[in-house]
């Protein structure tokens, strides 16, 4: 079956600007002052492209997933319709001022746009498929599984992708699926690598369809080049472990306190990624290397002092203890990630703790640091 976009060779996104595009660059000021973002400038500069990313976008991309996920920026900011927006490879950010803080910045709908009109089999409401490996999606009558099921969990689910918008299918040769906001493809050739799973570049194709101003801009002389080292507080881009870090585990969990941050390793390989909310000065979050030693899928949670600080939680999801009463747990309550929140516990957002929790056997290493 024949894809309903075009792309171009992938070498292309990362090194070209498209001949013939007049150059419209519209720099726009956001609602927040400037200020520095995970630890490091507030605005940055991308010798591959030719482009910056700044303040709220720049904060967006940093705690979502940088590179792998959206691509390098393939524009500045600009002005489509009143809504400020910004091009990467994989993905169109959207600044919505009047939205909640953690909304703010919303992606494209790009899967729905580029499949509008599709009603191939791949694309009709499907039956739910009786298997441990799959999810079924009420909203959209269709199944996510197994290895896209994973990656879709891994980094970011709803937030970041939508919901599924087609069963799986074969497309130039690839098995792909497509979301609300993404394509993600299959490439058995990296099978046990990082780029088993790909988001295919649909911003660059949208950015091709209407005529986005690509042309590469100069660096300004105050803006930095990025590199990963400039932002010690964006937990993906961590590259090594942590000095004193059980790099002899084969899978450990740490917990960085000071940028509130949770990662996954296997080895000194970094699997995953996620901010997270740890205790409260007053409730401080324990310090130590600890196991995991019970797993519950839902647990409710009391505590406090009532009339003072009592809660009473019923079905926290996907709750990993492992020192006492403290916990890896999803979060419903809130979406404050980033900042200390908890009474101890180490909050996750829930597609996040819903990973770890598949991820995580009893007895793996949680070791939590200042």
């Amino acid at each position: 079956m024949r894809s309903p976009i075009t792309l171009a060779p992938r070498a292309t996104w990362t090194t070209r600007s498209l001949a013939g595009f007049a150059l419209i660059v519209v720099l726009l000021s956001w609602a927040t002052p400037a200020h520095a973002v995970r630890g490091g400038p507030d605005r940055i500069y991308f010798p591959q492209t030719g482009h910056t990313l700044a303040f709220g976008f720049l904060d967006f991309w940093l705690a979502h997933g940088d590179i792998r996920l959206f691509g390098y920026p393939l524009s500045e900011e600009r002005d489509e319709g009143g809504l400020t927006v910004q091009y990467f490879e994989r993905a169109v950010f959207e600044w919505h001022p009047q939205a909640p803080a953690e909304w703010r910045v919303q992606l494209r709908r790009l899967g729905a746009e580029a499949t509008q009109g599709r009603s191939d089999r791949a694309f009709r409401p499907t039956p739910l498929i009786e298997s441990a490996a799959c999810r079924y999606f009420l909203q959209t009558q269709h199944n996510l599984c197994s290895g896209f099921r994973a990656f879709w969990e891994r980094h970011g689910a709803l937030r970041i992708f939508g919901y599924p918008i087609s069963e799986e299918l074969s497309e130039d040769g690839l098995t792909v699926q497509y979301f609300e906001r993404a394509r993600l493809e299959w490439h058995p050739e990296a099978r046990g690598t990082h780029d088993e799973i790909q988001i295919t570049p649909l911003g660059a194709w949208a950015a091709n369809r209407i005529g986005t101003a690509r042309d590469p801009v100069p660096r300004p002389p105050d803006v930095p080049v990025f590199d990963p080292e400039l932002f010690p507080g964006a937990p993906a881009l961590v590259r090594t472990p942590p000095t004193g870090a059980p790099v002899q585990e084969a899978k450990w969990i740490e917990v960085d306190l000071s940028q509130q941050a949770l990662r996954a390793w296997e080895g000194d390989r970094l699997v995953f990624a996620t901010l997270v909310s740890t205790g409260l000065p007053q409730y401080p979050t324990p310090v130590g290397t600890f196991r995991v030693y019970v797993k519950l899928r839902y647990e409710r949670m009391r505590g406090g002092t009532p009339g003072i600080d009592y809660y009473d939680l019923p079905n926290v999801p996907h709750t990993m203890y492992f020192y006492r009463g403290y916990a890896l747990h999803g979060a419903y309550w809130h979406n404050n990630f980033g900042h200390p929140m908890s009474h101890g516990c180490v909050n996750l957002p829930l597609d996040a703790a819903a990973w770890l929790y598949d991820w995580t056997p009893l007895g793996t290493v949680v070791w939590i640091h200042p």
